[in-house]
């Protein structure tokens, strides 16, 4: 009599099965958690997709061959991002009930440059590296995760990746999952064109804080609320201004075989990253300082 009533009502689970419309029935809980945004003494920028991913960051960095990652990252003074991509939180509308896998993921990514075989973990201007051959390195791992046990499960190393290039006056290449150079210094009123030889698309977006070099508070290069922002067109891109004097910058998506370029004024930081390859830890830092004066 029990199952009977179960089944008329319609409770069961095989019984919602057969009503269940995926679009429909749930939608994507999503919002980007930053946990730690790069600065310039520790270029680690760590972010998460969801509050059950980021779960997988707290349980990966637990473990001791994490740690070792991590260690080994920082001994080479590299850029550092540590991203939480999986599990997908999914809703139920009916309910409210959050759905998800237990699998999680979280990818590392390690980046560092040398010029000549020297270590360059900070900006230099374009006068001091034209001409000279850079290396770019990126190591990238990833941690499988069981969110609910709390255990790293699996941990797999892609091939290092190494990319050679001559440093051309105010160009930065966007190669295949890194830019080159990753940090520049250059003055006000440089114009840095960004270039694209891979066959990826990739884009500039970033926040550039209009202070001096001293008091200039890194961003993670996500854009600002728009909804405070002035907005004008830079060569095919955009670029916002806020109340703050704070400007965020997007140059669209730069294909194959296209640049794009923009003049900066006035002195700042401009932080930035592709969005399309920001779990891989495509990121750069321009550190503008003010015009010399004449005497």
């Amino acid at each position: 009599m029990i199952g009977a009533i179960l089944i008329t009502s319609g409770v069961l689970p095989e019984e919602r099965a057969q009503h269940f419309r995926s679009l429909t029935d749930v939608s994507i809980a999503t919002g980007m958690k930053v946990i730690q945004e790069p600065t310039l003494g520790d270029n680690t920028f760590i972010y998460a997709i969801n509050d059950v991913a980021q779960r997988g960051i707290d349980i990966a960095q637990g473990d001791q061959r994490v740690r070792q990652i991590l260690d080994d990252a920082k001994a080479k003074q590299a850029t550092v991002t540590i991203a939480a991509v999986q599990p997908a939180v999914m809703i139920d509308r009916q309910s409210g009930e959050s759905l998800y896998s237990s699998a999680g993921q979280v990818v590392i990514t390690s980046n560092w440059q040398t010029i000549g075989g020297t270590a360059y973990p900070e900006p230099q201007s374009f006068a001091a590296v034209t001409d000279r051959n850079l290396e770019s390195h990126q190591q990238i791992w990833h941690v499988l995760v069981d969110v609910d046990n709390g255990q790293v499960t699996k941990i797999d190393q892609q091939a290092n990746r190494i990319i050679s290039d001559t440093i051309n006056p105010e160009i930065v290449r966007t190669e295949v999952n890194m830019f080159m150079p990753n940090a520049i210094a250059l003055d006000a009123g440089s114009t840095v064109r960004w270039t694209n030889p891979s066959n990826l698309p990739h884009n500039v977006v970033g926040i550039f804080n209009r202070t001096t070099v001293q008091d200039a508070v890194n961003s993670t290069g996500l854009i600002i609320d728009s909804s405070t922002n002035s907005t004008n067109n830079t060569n095919d891109g955009q670029s916002s201004t806020s109340s703050s004097g704070v400007t965020a910058i997007d140059s669209g998506f730069i294909q194959q075989g296209q640049s794009w370029q923009y003049n900066f004024n006035e002195a700042g930081v401009f932080n930035y990253l592709c969005t399309i390859h920001a779990e891989e830890g495509m990121r750069g830092t321009l550190i503008i300082a003010a015009a010399p004066t004449s005497p």
